[in-house]
């Protein structure tokens, strides 16, 4: 005969690990503070382990203490030789009970006692070793000192796909009245593939090469999940981008290393949006005080000149006015001048061609007779030079065969023929 199966309902099989481990003593459990809040008279926080130089939890247990005894934890803490406050990212080492809550079958602690001597948080000495190295390479600011195009439209967004995140950032931007162009890559945006999936995605969206900036959004989260935007390869990757890169990580409280490093964090997704609009939005009015300022310096030049130009034209009409009487007047006084002068010149030139008149009636028998005698004059002339007039007085004109007059003896050589004109005849000789 089979033996039945004995079973247990999961609330009696957690109610009795429940008891089992209220038998068991308080121990000392160290850890860092990954989340801390405050409710009513509750306090509620977490604490992790970390490996040395990674900011990504090994282990997580959640604690809880009631607000009375929280407080003369926290009075212990303030009143140590080394005073602190208890805070996230603290280390600390708690005294601890260890319970189950039956609900959620999930093991947590209750908080019991502090150890002072823990006062640094494992997890804030790696993030500081982190910021030093980032600081000391110039890497803190490499991405802040790009310069941001004025009117950043062309959005590489990286986020998880259809997250709260991704749906708050980008309904901010369609609200606004300019037209936003979002480009996503998908990323895990917690767990261990948070780094390699965040810097493909970013490496993706620079080789673009058309973005004028790149925003990283995540959700509200627990500490936890936060630390993951702490890590040194995601933050050196973002420092030496070549494009701003905007974060929008957790809520107004959280603060990554990401954050350190990028051109501009935001508290929120939404915030980082809400930047974006009013950098475009500062830039179109700008953009429309610029074109008012022309529009208004224009129509103000405009009246300015049209003033002018009244002024112009009426000075132009004046003058012309002025101009046009002074012409007048002088044409005026040009045309009886001229008939002034008309008859006096008609007077005087009538007075001088009867002068003439009477000059040529008088002179032409005077110019004839002088004339007269300067011809006879000339003809006594003409006779005393005619050749048979001097050879009538008993000279002689001697000519060569050529038939030319000689006039010196150099002339002549022996040989040559002369012809002598006497007053009553010529004769020939030859030259010997």
């Amino acid at each position: 005969m089979e033996t039945a199966i004995r079973s247990y309902s999961v609330k009696s099989f957690l109610t009795s690990v429940k008891n089992k481990l209220s038998e068991a003593p308080p121990v000392w459990v160290h850890g860092v503070i990954t989340q801390f809040t405050e409710k009513g008279n509750m306090v509620y926080m977490s604490i992790a382990d970390f490996r040395e130089g990674d900011v990504k939890p090994e282990a997580t247990i959640a604690l809880s203490c009631y607000a009375g005894r929280f407080a003369e934890i926290r009075a212990k803490a303030e009143l140590s030789p080394t005073p602190f406050t208890i805070k996230e990212q603290l280390k600390v080492c708690f005294q601890i009970k260890a319970d189950v809550y039956i609900p959620f079958g999930k093991l947590q602690g209750t908080i019991l006692d502090i150890d002072p001597v823990y006062t640094m948080g494992e997890l804030a000495l790696t993030k500081a070793a982190i910021l030093k190295r980032l600081a000391l390479e110039g890497l803190l600011d490499k991405n802040k000192n790009l310069e941001l195009a004025e009117v950043p439209l062309r959005v590489g967004l990286i986020t998880g796909e259809k997250t709260a995140a991704y749906k708050d950032f980008t309904t901010r931007l369609a609200a606004s009245p300019f037209n936003f162009t979002v480009t996503a890559a998908y990323a895990r945006m917690q767990g261990n593939e948070t780094e390699s999936s965040v810097i493909a995605a970013l490496e993706s969206l620079v080789a673009r090469g058309d973005l004028d900036v790149i925003c990283i959004v995540r959700g509200g989260g627990s500490k936890t999940d936060l630390n993951y935007f702490d890590s040194e390869a995601l933050c050196r990757a973002v420092a030496n981008c070549g494009i701003p890169v905007f974060t929008g990580i957790g809520h107004e409280i959280d603060k990554s290393l990401l954050d350190e490093v990028a051109y501009l964090s935001c508290i929120t997704p939404t915030d980082c949006a809400k930047r974006l609009v009013e950098r475009v939005t500062n830039s179109w009015n700008r953009l429309v005080q610029t074109m008012q300022g022309i529009a208004d310096g224009a129509r103000a030049l405009l009246d300015e000149e049209g003033h002018t130009l009244t002024l112009c034209g009426s000075r132009l009409q004046q003058g012309v006015l002025s101009r046009i009487y002074s012409e007048k007047e002088r044409h005026t006084r040009i045309r009886t001048s001229l008939q002034k002068d008309l008859a006096h010149l008609v007077k005087n030139e009538s007075i001088r061609l009867d002068r003439n008149e009477e000059g040529l009636r008088q002179g032409s028998r005077k110019i004839l007779d002088l004339e007269k005698s300067r011809f006879e004059l000339m003809e006594v002339r003409v006779k005393g030079a005619d050749p048979q007039t001097i050879i009538a007085r008993g000279y002689t004109l001697t000519t060569g065969s050529d038939g030319k007059f000689i006039h010196s003896a150099s002339e002549l050589k022996s040989g040559d023929v002369m012809r002598t004109r006497f007053r009553d005849g010529s004769v020939e000789s030859v030259v010997r």
